[in-house]
C-alpha cells in the first residue's frame, strides 16, 4: 500500500511538472513581472482547449465584457465563433472559419492597465512582428494610438504612442519597447491558428445552426 501511494504521488508530481511546462511553452517570451501564464492566474488556461467555463472557475464570470484581474490590470476574453473568420498564412484568397471542435475556445485574452505602467527600454528582439492601432473616443474629442510588438506564439505588447487617434509607426523598427503600456494580448500562435481556421464560412454557419 505504501509503495502504491508513493508511486501515485510521484505520478501526480510528474503530471504537475508536465502541465506547468506546457503552460510555460505556450508563451515562452513573457516578460518578468508580467507572467500571467507562466506564474499567474492563467497558468491552467490552454489555447485551443479552454472555454468560458474554465475562465469562470478563475474569475467567477466569463469576462467577455471585462473583469478585474488584480489591482493593476483588467482582463477581457474573446471566444471563437463564426464571426472570427480570417485569412491565414496558408490561405490568403478567402476567409476561413474555426473548425467546429474549436468553437467556444479562447480566441484572445487582453489585459489593460488600471494604473500607469511604463516600460523602460525593454528589449524587443524576441518580438519581431510590428503593428499598430488607434481608437477614437466616443465623443470624438480624443483617443489613443499604440505601437505593438508580437511574437510567433501569439504574445503582443502594445506601447501607447499618443493620446490622439493618429498612428505613425516608428522607423526604423525600434529595438526596444519604451513608454506607457497600453495593453498585453495573448492570442493564437501561428501554428495553432493554422490548425483552427480550416472551415469554410458556409459550413461554419451550418454547423452553428445545427448546434
Amino acid at each position: 500500500m505504501i509503495t502504491l501511494f508513493v508511486g501515485l504521488a510521484s505520478s501526480l508530481t510528474n503530471l504537475s511538472v508536465i502541465t506547468t511546462n506546457a503552460q510555460l511553452s505556450q508563451f515562452p517570451n513573457e516578460l518578468p513581472d508580467y507572467e500571467f501564464f507562466g506564474k499567474g492566474k492563467l497558468n491552467t488556461i490552454e489555447f485551443g482547449k479552454s472555454k468560458n467555463e474554465d475562465i469562470k472557475k478563475i474569475f467567477g464570470e466569463t469576462c467577455e465584457k471585462g473583469c478585474d484581474y488584480d489591482e493593476r490590470f483588467k482582463i477581457k476574453i474573446d471566444y471563437l465563433s463564426c464571426e472570427n473568420c480570417m485569412t491565414t498564412q496558408q490561405i490568403r484568397d478567402r476567409a476561413m472559419c474555426p473548425l467546429n471542435e474549436f468553437m467556444g475556445t479562447i480566441e484572445k485574452i487582453t489585459l489593460t492597465p488600471k494604473i500607469l505602467i511604463r516600460f523602460d527600454k525593454v528589449a524587443a528582439s524576441t518580438f519581431p512582428k510590428r503593428t499598430g492601432g488607434a481608437i477614437l473616443s466616443r465623443d470624438g474629442s480624443g483617443g489613443a494610438s499604440w505601437e505593438s510588438f508580437s511574437d510567433e506564439f501569439g504574445l503582443k505588447y502594445s506601447i501607447k504612442q499618443s493620446s490622439t487617434p493618429k498612428l505613425t509607426l516608428t522607423s526604423p523598427v525600434p529595438k526596444i519597447m519604451d513608454g506607457e503600456l497600453y495593453s498585453i494580448e495573448y492570442g493564437l500562435s501561428t501554428e495553432l491558428e493554422t490548425r483552427i481556421f480550416k472551415a469554410e464560412y458556409k459550413s461554419c454557419m451550418k454547423q452553428t445552426e445545427a448546434n
